[in-house]
């Protein structure tokens, strides 16, 4: 059998080429004898243009998980980081990150170590990634650090998906609902008027703007809706990049009634378990306070955070700082935290306060297609209300006046 494969050398050197073997296991191992770092290998006859060279541009979470996994197993039977950095590069499918760790294996082999490699990725591999990577080399447990980096990554990744599964039933019944308007705006009410215009009475005010939306909607209108929706759609993304309107943001967003409730468990199952993991891997308090800092995504967590971080330092206790804001920590949180203070088991306290918000954010998303379905239901029959009244009530009349 012939093989295709695209290899780096050790200096970096991209080298393209095929070659003969029995198995692709066995392409593998002759290959990895000329010290040659596997990008990609296919057989020949196999590939197709859509497996050539292409990539979407983005690392999945996914793909970090599965190699932080894979990474840590491999390290705790023994295998060299270098060695199993380049069976990992056989694995990866995702082209970009797969060039990443070809880079990653050269630096690993030239004397680096791994935090000091992970580290020159930012955007693949964050702080709180390198910090833990740092923590288990002071420590000489590396491959424990990367299983407790996997247990992390996969536990957010199931939740962001869980989450992101919720939200997929409101927005399909949204934009059906949308596209059966515009279907009518377009076709249905544009007939119904030509019938409509005869009518000799005064036409209801719902029809007339039925009739107004139909015509607007035909005279380009509609360009200046869906330019609306990717406004709306987009704005947060903008806003987000503003450090005060995003503060704005953050605050509004945690004052909805039902989304800020929610988001406020998320942020903190999230800096729960960012600072339990940074914990168990031996961090002080205030350095990882620091980077969980760094880590969460809202401005008022983050605050409170950097606070409890300047207060820690100063000798005082997490739980005190988080006392003072009850509106954002529950009480729960902090007497939970208090006690890991005196116990000493701050980390497991902080998994317990994971777990709890985890099962609860669960539960709202496993009820969130429940609890909107009256919603929706309620909004589509308005909706069809408000249609059928506007159509059908003056073609009734026309009915009675031609009786």
């Amino acid at each position: 059998m012939k093989f295709n494969y695209k290899a780096r050398t050790k200096g970096g050197k991209l080298q393209k080429g095929s070659i003969d073997a029995s198995s692709r296991e066995a392409a593998l191992h002759t290959l990895e004898k000329y010290e040659l770092f596997i990008i990609s290998l296919n057989e020949a006859g196999k590939e197709n243009i859509f497996s050539r060279n292409i990539t979407l541009g983005r690392i999945s979470p996914d793909d970090i998980a599965i190699f932080t996994r894979q990474l840590s197993v491999m390290l705790k039977a023994g295998i060299s980081p270098v060695k199993a950095l380049r069976a990992q590069v056989a694995q990866i499918e995702n082209p970009d990150f797969r060039e990443k760790i070809v880079k990653i294996a050269e630096k690993v082999e030239g004397g680096s170590s791994l935090s000091q490699v992970f580290s020159l990725f930012p955007k693949v591999f964050n702080q709180f990634f390198v910090t833990v990577i740092k923590s288990g080399e002071a420590t000489g447990k590396v491959a424990d650090s990367l299983n407790y980096l996997a247990d992390h990554l996969e536990r957010e990744n199931a939740l962001r998906k869980k989450i992101k599964g919720a939200m997929i039933y409101p927005a399909f019944v949204i934009a059906v609902f949308i596209g059966v308007i515009f279907l009518a705006a377009f076709f249905i009410i544009p007939k119904l008027t030509e019938v409509l215009k005869v009518f000799e009475g005064d036409l209801p005010w719902s029809t007339k703007a039925v009739m107004y939306f139909s015509d607007f909607i035909k005279g380009g209108g509609w360009i200046f809706l869906l330019l609306l929706v990717i406004v709306i759609f987009l704005l947060p993304r903008f806003v987000k990049k503003s450090e005060k309107y995003k503060k704005i943001y953050d605050k509004i967003i945690l004052k909805l009634p039902i989304i800020g409730n929610f988001q406020k468990k998320v942020y903190l199952a999230q800096i729960s378990e960012n600072l339990s993991v940074l914990i168990a891997s031996g961090l002080p308090i205030t350095q990882a306070l620091n980077i969980v800092e760094g880590i969460v995504n809202n401005t008022v967590y983050k605050e409170i955070v950097h606070e409890a971080g300047e207060n820690v330092s100063k000798g005082e206790k997490i739980s005190s700082v988080l006392a003072s804001y009850p509106d954002k920590i529950p009480s729960f949180v902090f007497q939970m935290i208090s006690t890991g203070e005196e116990t000493g088991q701050l980390d497991k306290t902080l998994m317990d306060i994971v777990r709890f918000y985890r099962r609860e954010i669960e539960q709202i998303t496993d009820n969130l297609s429940t609890i909107l379905e009256p919603v929706l239901i309620l909004f589509l029959g308005i909706g069809v209300a408000i249609l059928a009244v506007s159509v059908f009530i003056p073609l009734f009349k026309m009915g009675l006046g031609g009786m």
